[in-house]
């Protein structure tokens, strides 16, 4: 796990010798753990329980196994019940799980965002209501980004996000922002990019360093676009929205819930 504070300013003044009030710091986080991976491989369908798995070991590594939510998380009471592992029968009790308990008909391969969702409060904190993380969707791709930094900030939990049209899953770990502190809870920063993984193993994208610049409109493979899938069909019964009206051309997160 990576926590690196750069004040630029500060480092010129210690180079020449002079006191500077630094105006602007770059501030790097990223949860990656090599230990929480797994490729969704040989399951072309299974990049949502891959990413649960791999979000949930994320998690478990990055903290103490008695560890409980911070007190920015909504459901503060929820006791994380996930213990590690990187096995393929796990990824396919994940997806089987996920499969039972979402929005969109049975005959469509992989499972959608109510899926993946109720997915990581089940296996990580024993319940579809623990209310850990929530599926989000943002009108812009910029206010996405912001709230991807500031939910990892704040909880030291990783974001889900939907990619290729809402199609395929990946995961963000950390980041690198200029200007104020996210762990704050301010969204006074530029971000600089983030900390990209695919379970998919032929796109080769893991904990990759990805540029504001790309992520908005850079190759497919690792650009996050706006959510154009239409089998999100049936009434979510948590929230009594249906997906394909809740994200379409959208935005969209599976993120930790925090206080706004």
């Amino acid at each position: 796990m990576t926590n690196v504070f750069v004040s630029l300013a500060a480092v010129m003044a210690i180079l020449v010798g002079q006191a500077v009030t630094p105006s602007r710091s770059t501030y790097v986080f990223n949860l990656y753990d090599s230990r929480a991976m797994r490729y969704q491989n040989p399951d072309e369908t299974a990049c949502t329980a891959a990413a649960t798995l791999i979000m949930l070991n994320t998690i478990y590594f990055a903290s103490s196994p008695t560890w409980t939510p911070p007190t920015s998380i909504t459901a503060s009471n929820a006791t994380y019940v996930w213990q590690p592992t990187v096995t393929y029968k796990a990824q396919k009790t994940i997806l089987k799980w996920e499969r039972g308990h979402m929005t969109m008909p049975l005959y469509k391969p992989g499972a959608d965002v109510h899926g993946w969702r109720n997915a990581l409060n089940y296996f990580g904190w024993g319940s579809v209501t623990a209310g850990v993380y929530t599926d989000l969707s943002y009108e812009t791709f910029g206010q996405a980004a912001v709230a991807t930094v500031r939910s990892i900030a704040l909880t030291t939990m990783p974001v889900g996000i939907l990619a290729w049209y809402g199609g395929h899953a990946q995961l963000v770990t950390g980041y690198s922002v200029t200007g104020e502190d996210p762990r704050t809870g301010s969204t006074k920063f530029k971000i600089n990019g983030v900390y990209l993984t695919d379970p998919l193993s032929e796109r080769r994208h893991k904990d990759d360093y990805v540029s504001y610049q790309q992520w908005q409109s850079g190759p497919m493979d690792v650009r996050f676009m706006p959510y154009y899938q239409n089998e999100g069909i049936y009434t979510d019964p948590l929230d009594g929205r249906v997906g394909r009206r809740e994200w379409w051309a959208k935005y969209v997160i599976v993120g930790p819930v925090v206080s706004q």
